[in-house]
């Protein structure tokens, strides 16, 4: 899928009356270092790949199959997210949300790489850092 499809069948969709899109980009989630030592290198069939997407109200979280096929779709809004850690990066950036359910996520938002994958942009990420102050 390229951007615009992407933009059209997964995020648009599912947005609320009233929502504005920010941005979106694709990140993805590995498993620890303990499940590396544990079972070598099939730990990488354990990442899994999202789309999210930055709105005024919140965050949407499209995760993907192993396949690439949309799969879960989840909805959290600003007051629901505790904490929200960004890191430096060349290539990704480390994301970490933390909701007030306590559940944690950590994901490496992609910065550069191929056209066709949506990428975190600078409009984005200044929105980001303006939620966790």
């Amino acid at each position: 899928m390229d951007k615009e499809q992407i933009k059209e069948e997964l995020i648009t969709p599912k947005m609320k009356y009233g929502e504005e899109l920010i941005g979106f980009f694709q990140s993805y989630s590995t498993p620890s270092l303990w499940w590396f030592l544990l079972i070598g290198p099939l730990v990488y069939l354990g990442t899994r790949t999202y789309y999210v997407a930055i709105t005024n109200l919140g965050i949407h979280l499209n995760k993907l199959t192993f396949f690439g096929k949309p799969a879960i779709h989840n909805y959290f809004t600003w007051d629901e997210i505790e904490n929200l850690k960004l890191g430096k990066g060349v290539i990704t950036i480390p994301l970490k949300l933390k909701f007030s359910s306590g559940r944690k996520l950590k994901l490496n938002a992609q910065l550069k790489g191929l056209d066709k994958i949506p990428k975190l942009d600078e409009k984005t990420n200044k929105f980001l850092v303006s939620k966790t102050s």
